[in-house]
């Protein structure tokens, strides 16, 4: 038991930041948060860029799928973006059907849960089709997405990022769905 105790009394000794206490608030933006795969500080705050891709599929489409944002974060953690996001099938991933292209340009914002590892996402705004079988003819609608990051931050300030979302168009011709998984790099 007393080499338990000393062992606990070394690593608290030899902790280079002091222990967090309820006078000093915890702030989830800057480098007081560490990764806990990489031990770094993890630091969320002003530019942000993530590119990922992957699959994505639903009753209306299935093929590769995109995702690009641009954007910021604030000192809270919060990260708005314009959103770029589709679902694209021309035959690569099985038989054509459907849309050729399912997505949009949206704004998104992003909230930090279980920081710094994962955030939700929601984002709104133009949606559409493209029918893309004599040159490119898009069909607008209304879009939304929504779904969940986990980060993986190699460096204080970008990482991977594994995402999951799902992506829903609404227009004339009716309602369009396709929910996918991708990676990519996010820089926070």
């Amino acid at each position: 038991m007393w080499v338990f105790a000393l062992s606990a009394a070394f690593v608290l000794a030899a902790s280079p930041e002091p222990a967090l206490t309820l006078a000093e608030p915890a702030n989830y933006a800057t480098s007081s948060r560490h990764s806990l795969l990489f031990g770094h500080p993890v630091a969320r705050e002003g530019f942000h860029f993530q590119l990922a891709f992957g699959l994505g599929g639903g009753p209306s489409n299935e093929g590769l799928f995109h995702a690009m944002e641009i954007g910021g974060s604030f000192s809270n953690g919060f990260t708005l973006a314009l959103l770029h996001t589709f679902v694209q099938n021309k035959g690569v991933l099985g038989p054509e059907r459907g849309p050729d292209l399912l997505g949009g340009w949206m704004a998104q914002l992003k909230i930090p849960i279980l920081y710094p590892k994962f955030e939700l996402k929601v984002a709104a705004g133009l949606g559409g089709l493209h029918d893309q079988s004599d040159g490119i003819k898009l069909i607008g609608g209304f879009g939304w997405s929504y779904g969940i990051d986990l980060h993986l931050p190699w460096q204080e300030n970008s990482g991977l990022t594994l995402g999951f979302s799902v992506i829903q168009v609404l227009m004339e011709s009716g309602h369009y769905l396709a929910v996918a998984t991708g990676l990519g790099y996010t820089f926070f």
